[in-house]
């Protein structure tokens, strides 16, 4: 990954975030100890190997990175004849959750929320444009 590329990284993680992360902050995010100057290294020569993999994949979603990712994914899973099955809405682009639908009086509701990514004081309108995108309560 060259470095213009995890310079971009940075910069859209801390957007979507909505605040500053450190080159500490980015380490620790790859699940790597590092002291900041291995991630200062990657913002100035590039990263290969393991870290530039780990860094393309923590790009996948943020603004800039996405490509033609969708948003949103539904999926249903039938399990026996007859009936439901499971439902799932998974949100792709940062920050990223997981949620089991379910049905109340009639209607589609968001049952169970998992976040990948800690979403900060956006959760609740991102619930709410998942909810709206599949008429969901």
């Amino acid at each position: 990954m060259e470095a213009t590329e995890v310079r971009r990284l940075c910069e859209a993680l801390s957007e979507a975030m909505g605040r500053e992360v450190s080159q500490l902050d980015l380490g620790l995010m790859l699940g790597l100890n590092l002291a900041s100057v291995e991630v200062t290294k990657w913002e100035e020569e590039g990263a290969s190997g393991p870290e530039a993999v780990a860094l393309s994949y923590l790009s996948q979603g943020l603004p800039g990175f996405r490509g033609d990712l969708p948003e949103w994914s539904y999926q249903q899973s039938f399990h026996a004849r007859g009936t439901r099955g499971l439902q799932i809405l998974t949100r792709y682009w940062w920050p990223r959750f997981v949620a089991r639908l379910g049905q109340r009086a009639g209607h589609g509701v968001l049952d169970e929320v998992f976040w990948i990514d800690e979403p900060g004081d956006r959760a609740e309108s991102l619930l709410a444009a998942a909810r709206e995108a599949f008429m969901l309560r």
